[in-house]
């Protein structure tokens, strides 16, 4: 019965099996992931103390979650509120998706254009296959200075 008391305690307070994360560490993530409207480029939970609306958006956050929203819902009041530039990170959906897929097109597009330059400036004969052909083209016009000469 102790053991199954002890089980039973150890399953309700590990972190593995359903243990809520921590209001600070919610907001703390939240705020890392929207982006300030002072005007300055930095993240809510990033912009300084002399910024007057950072301490009220975090406040903001703070209280959606205390009033047990989710993070997806906290973002979306955000977004509904502020517009789509408040999320750090753009969703991957019809225009925002170039901003996912145009760095990798480039790079690739970098790459093929790297082999095929590569390729076309490679010589198409070795060193050796042309010194054996001017070889033999230094033996005929020796054959044929030889004939003139004779004559």
């Amino acid at each position: 019965m102790k053991l199954l008391r002890i089980v039973l305690f150890l399953i309700c307070w590990s972190p593995l099996f359903g243990s809520q994360p921590d209001q600070r560490e919610t907001v703390s993530r939240i705020a890392s992931n929207l982006m300030c409207r002072c005007g300055c480029p930095h993240l809510i939970g990033v912009c300084g103390d002399e910024c007057g609306l950072a301490p009220q958006l975090i406040q903001k956050i703070t209280e959606m979650v205390a009033a047990g929203q989710q993070e997806g819902q906290v973002y979306s009041a955000f977004e509904t509120e502020f517009g789509a530039s408040v999320l750090a990170v753009p969703k991957a959906e019809g225009f925002n998706l170039l901003a996912w897929i145009l760095p990798f097109a480039s790079l690739l597009a970098g790459v093929v254009v790297i082999f095929v330059t590569v390729r076309k400036l490679r010589p198409d004969e070795t060193l050796d296959e042309m010194e054996g052909k001017s070889g033999q083209i230094d033996e005929k016009y020796r054959k044929l200075l030889e004939k003139e000469v004779n004559e």
